[in-house]
């Protein structure tokens, strides 16, 4: 597999499942287990859009997270998170609210 690309199959289901409309700008990783788009934000390692074998990710994170010197993994879901928290370890920490600007119709 060419781990420069993301395959388009793979491309196409993310977008559906996510409702995104777009592979998010920042670091890709690609390997047989899925993709991860990942950036860093003072002692977190942010996980942007993840794809595939939720397992192989969480440990890829731990990894990452260990090789980058950050203490925290951070995330965010249009789904509920509580399946999540219980299944890797997560707190929930807060809520993200999302509104139109005022300026668009």
């Amino acid at each position: 597999m060419d781990r420069k690309v993301i395959p388009h199959e793979w491309v196409e289901e993310y977008l559906r499942k996510s409702g995104d409309d777009k592979i998010a700008s920042g670091n890709i990783e690609i390997s047989d287990h899925g993709f991860c788009v990942w950036g860093i934000l003072e002692d977190k390692l942010i996980l942007i859009q993840v794809y595939g074998d939720g397992e192989f990710w969480d440990m890829w994170a731990d990894n990452k997270a260990e090789e980058m010197g950050k203490e925290k993994v951070f995330f965010a879901t249009k789904r509920s998170p509580r399946s999540f928290a219980k299944k890797y370890g997560y707190e929930i920490s807060g809520y993200i609210l999302e509104r139109k600007a005022k300026w668009v119709a």
